[in-house]
């Protein structure tokens, strides 16, 4: 990769300590070439994959799913994930891999980083085997969300009634038309019960099923909650058919439940109480989540576990609601064995007898006490990271610690006129005019990186090549595990009109108000630049002290506007008298102050020169410009020193420039010039 996109040692430095597998491929022709690989990636390989294909050091089928990712990462321009298990496989290592495409000169490049999550999958696993016993139940079945439109349906109610639950996603329920306009009111009254909290477990309806037969059917209606709020309601039809159809619908379900029972065991923690709520029966999850032992927990109440986290009035609401025949879903902080405190999302079902009254409940449970944690305190943080970013001026950027833009603040589409998925994926630096990215990048390596945060202005591109400045707060954020940056936060507030204003200020300080010529503060300042250069060039410098003759008379004769005019046309004189890389400067009143740069060192040809410009000077004044049409051809005086031989400071040369200019009126008079000796 000579004279390519990265150097094998800046890999190194940016990924060799990094835990995750990172790999930089080439793409060359329909192949992809491993470029560079950090150290642990090095562990998957026999031998170094190094300048050789993929197809060369992995399984064909392994290289085609590579490769498409890879390719679309490419022809979409955008990074990219992919996971490479399948959800109930054998798996233990479980990988997730971020594609990011990189465009240098004609050549294609991908960074893949890939890291391990093997907990993600086992909760994705956890959700899919609930959806399949929903999808799995044989009784027509939907949920309904709380404003009565269809949010979900298991396959069985398509079949029965003709239903795409896709078409109807969203729509309201009694738009389908299901429910006779007989029954219309009495079924509505069901679901604002449900609403209300209050299921009824078996009504009795007629629908018109998908081969146009009317049958009767079982319906019932439960509540789903959380937090005590009705966010759903499940609905089931049961049929009412013959004994034959029956026993085979209870042989399905008898033969469900037993595919699923060993699933739902590793799944989920099972408890089964009678309906006081003394313990009958526990899975070894809900065991092991207790510390119990089931002998200890079977026959015992499940005050037991009772935290005392959550107030009595949580438990008399969750009884009320189980003994109305309703289901409870919520969560409940327990109390283990040893004093340790865990949650558990759960959901409480009571199970009828045949006369149908409450005989026992199933308790579902998930151990969610580390989600319960992060969730929260997620949900607190992104409040206030979204309150931050939506009502701030402030241009918000998250980066990934390869400076690739993984965040970007909603004000940004105004501001620079990019969509938000323009600039995800892109570098941080891209965002910058070329001169603000060389100053990012030394203070990336020389501030940021050591101290962890930096303040700088950058003037920031908009889509359209506009710049703007932007007085920019940068901080690297570390893996609080490894201690190392996985971040950078990126805080910018415009301040285009401050620059301006400080522009403004700095050129007034250095310039005559009046002609807006540099002033004797900015002769000072700059003198000390041009004697190094006129050293380190074997030049001089000549100071020509200029005072104009009879410039009293100007204002007396013709007033002080006209006198500044003159003033102002007196100075645009001698800025066209000399070279572009001099310096014209007044220093207050008709006193004028020329710096003549790249003189020669040889004394008499200096003279010459300086003489010259004299003339210069002399004709332009003659020439002269017209005011109010009045014509005004001004002489001058002039005073002449030299750095080296008159002085080596600013100050000794304008002392030696003024005592020639006092030397060149007093022997000379009006129109004339002599150098200091």
């Amino acid at each position: 990769m000579n004279g390519n996109l990265i150097t094998k040692e800046q890999f190194d430095a940016l990924y060799q300590n990094c835990l995750d597998f990172v790999f930089l491929m080439e793409k060359v022709s329909d192949e992809y070439h491993y470029v560079y690989i950090n150290r642990a990636a090095e562990d998957v390989f026999d031998e170094s994959p190094i300048d050789k294909s993929l197809s060369a050091c992995l399984e064909t089928e392994v290289v085609e799913m590579i490769v498409k990712y890879y390719n679309d990462s490419i022809e979409k321009q955008q990074l990219l994930q992919y996971r490479d298990f399948y959800l109930f496989s054998d798996t233990k290592r479980t990988n997730e891999t971020t594609v990011t495409p990189i465009f240098y000169g004609r050549k294609q490049y991908i960074l893949a980083v890939t890291k391990e999550i093997s907990q993600q999958k086992v909760m994705e696993e956890k959700n899919l085997f609930l959806q399949s016993l929903f999808d799995m139940k044989m009784d027509p079945t939907i949920v309904l969300a709380n404003d009565l439109t269809f949010f979900d349906g298991n396959p069985k109610f398509e079949q029965y009634f003709n239903c795409k639950i896709e078409d109807w996603k969203g729509r309201m329920f009694f738009d389908f038309q299901l429910v006779s306009p007989e029954d219309h009111e009495s079924f509505a009254e069901h679901l604002q019960d449900a609403l209300n909290g209050r299921g009824h477990p078996s009504v009795l309806y007629t629908h018109k099923k998908a081969d146009g037969i009317e049958s009767q059917f079982l319906v019932s209606f439960s509540p789903i909650t959380t937090n005590n709020q009705v966010v759903a309601i499940y609905i089931q039809w049961l049929e009412l058919t013959k004994n034959i159809q029956l026993k085979e619908d209870l042989r399905q379900v008898n033969h469900m439940l037993n595919s699923y029972k060993g699933a739902l065991n590793s799944a989920a923690n099972i408890c089964i109480t009678d309906k006081n709520g003394v313990i009958k029966f526990v899975n070894e999850r809900y065991a092991q989540s207790s510390q119990y032992s089931a002998d200890e927990l079977i026959g015992n109440s499940t005050k037991i576990l009772n935290s005392r986290t959550q107030p009595s009035s949580f438990y008399e609401e969750m009884w009320k609601t189980l003994l109305n025949g309703q289901i409870w879903r919520g969560e409940i902080c327990n109390h283990s064995k040893y004093g340790n405190r865990y949650w558990m999302d759960t959901t409480i079902v009571p199970i009828f007898s045949d006369n149908g009254e409450i005989e026992s409940f199933l308790s579902v449970c998930f151990d969610v006490s580390d989600k319960k944690i992060m969730m929260t305190n997620l949900r607190n943080i992104e409040k206030t990271f979204r309150l931050i970013t939506e009502n701030t001026n402030d241009l918000i950027v998250i980066t990934n610690d390869d400076g690739i833009i993984i965040y970007v603040s909603p004000n940004h589409i105004n501001r620079l006129g990019f969509e938000k998925d323009e600039l995800l994926g892109r570098f941080y630096f891209d965002m910058m005019s070329d001169d603000s990215k060389e100053l990012l990048k030394s203070e990336f390596s020389s501030t940021l990186l050591e101290e962890g945060d930096v303040q700088i202005d950058l003037q920031i591109k908009t889509k359209n090549g506009e710049t703007f400045w932007a007085e920019t707060y940068l901080t690297a954020v570390k893996d609080a595990e490894r201690d190392e940056v996985f971040q950078y936060v990126s805080v910018a507030r415009e301040i285009t009109h401050r620059k301006k204003r400080e522009d403004q200020l700095r050129f007034m300080a250095y310039h005559d108000s009046l002609t807006l010529l540099p002033n004797r503060r900015y002769l000072i300042m700059e003198f000390t630049k041009l004697v190094k250069e006129a050293i380190a060039l074997n030049y001089a410098i000549t100071l020509l002290y200029i005072d104009g003759d009879d410039f009293k008379k100007v204002n007396d004769d013709y007033g002080h506007d006209v006198g500044d005019d003159f003033i102002r046309n007196f100075g645009l004189a001698l800025v066209a008298s000399v070279r572009d890389l001099d310096i014209v400067s007044r220093i207050g009143g008709d006193e004028f102050i020329v710096v003549l740069t790249n003189m020669s060192n040889d004394q008499y040809i200096r003279k010459q020169q300086v003489k010259n410009t004299i003339k210069r000077i002399q004709q332009t004044l003659k020439d002269g410009w017209t005011i109010n049409e009045q014509h005004f051809s001004p002489t001058s005086s002039i005073g002449i020193a030299s750095f080296p031989e008159n002085g080596h400071s600013i100050e000794d040369l304008l002392d030696k420039a003024d005592e020639a200019l006092y030397i060149a009126k007093k022997t000379k008079g009006k129109n004339s010039y002599h150098f200091s000796s």
